[in-house]
């Protein structure tokens, strides 16, 4: 009888033993086998020599960015493989070393080769910060308002001297070139009356005082002051449109900053006004 309780006893501590064993010892160190092997599977993934990015793939094309310099400046901003490589620090390095690149998009193709996409800056004009800058340097600006200065090739030297020159004080850019697009387009009334002499705006801005300065493509120089003076030009157009257009021509230099007029100085030998300034109202 006393071997048969004992018996019984020690069946019952053997599943119990088994659980202990199993919930205590065996499954803790099975996962510590595996995420230590985890670990080790990752580490091995993540290293630059097992998946190393062998190729940059330029998938569209270039307008101004010389594609050999993006290859070069492109392979060295590569820091890590396929699995470790920091896309959002190789699209930064690109954006900082080349001005013509507007925004970067970069795709990995496995198992060794990365896709660029690149967006250029497109630059609509020329621009400095004063007018009087008699270096001959400039930048230039985007259809996005945004001033780049890249080295440029003689071609392209020759290719942007042709765009207007827009000037005004840092961080003025972005109104500037809204408002010398609006005068600009203002002029076009111009045409009718100009003859061969153009009405495009050559230089457009605003000097340290805020004062606006045009000169036209003809070599007609229109100051517009710093207040109203949108409805300051549209009077000017308005005036030789109707009254004077026969004497368009002949302006050489035009005054608009008067609150009830504006005054005209006249280009020498004419026939029928000579070179004094005349007061219109």
């Amino acid at each position: 009888m006393l071997n048969k309780s004992l018996h019984s006893k020690l069946q019952g501590l053997v599943p119990g033993a088994g659980r202990f064993f199993f919930s205590q010892v065996l499954l803790p160190a099975t996962l510590i086998v595996l995420a230590v092997s985890a670990w080790f599977f990752i580490d091995w993934l993540y290293k630059t020599e097992n998946f190393p990015i062998k190729k940059v793939e330029l998938v569209n094309k270039l307008e101004n960015q010389e594609s050999a310099e993006l290859q070069t400046i492109a392979s060295r901003a590569i820091n890590g493989g396929f699995f470790s490589l920091d896309v959002d620090k190789f699209r930064a390095e690109l954006l900082a070393k080349l001005p013509w690149v507007e925004a970067v998009t970069v795709r990995k193709i496995w198992p060794n080769k990365l896709l660029v996409a690149i967006t250029e800056h497109q630059p609509v004009i020329r621009w400095t910060s004063s007018i009087n800058d008699e270096t001959g340097l400039f930048r230039l600006l985007s259809d996005n308002g945004i001033i780049f200065q890249p080295e440029l090739s003689s071609f392209q030297v020759e290719k942007f001297n042709k765009m207007a020159l827009f000037f005004g004080p840092e961080m003025s850019e972005k109104k500037v070139y809204k408002t010398c697009v609006q005068l600009n387009e203002n002029l076009k009334k111009l045409n009718d009356v100009s003859g061969s002499y153009s009405s495009t705006i050559k230089q457009c801005g605003m000097n340290e005082r805020r004062s606006w300065l045009l000169t036209l493509d003809s070599g007609v120089i229109i100051k517009l002051g710093k207040d109203n003076i949108i409805q300051s030009l549209n009077q000017f157009i308005t005036v030789f449109t109707t009254q004077l257009k026969q004497y368009y021509a002949q302006v050489e230099t035009v005054d608009l900053r008067f609150s009830n007029g504006f005054s005209v100085h006249w280009k020498d030998k004419t026939d029928d006004v000579s070179g004094h300034d005349s007061v219109l109202k």
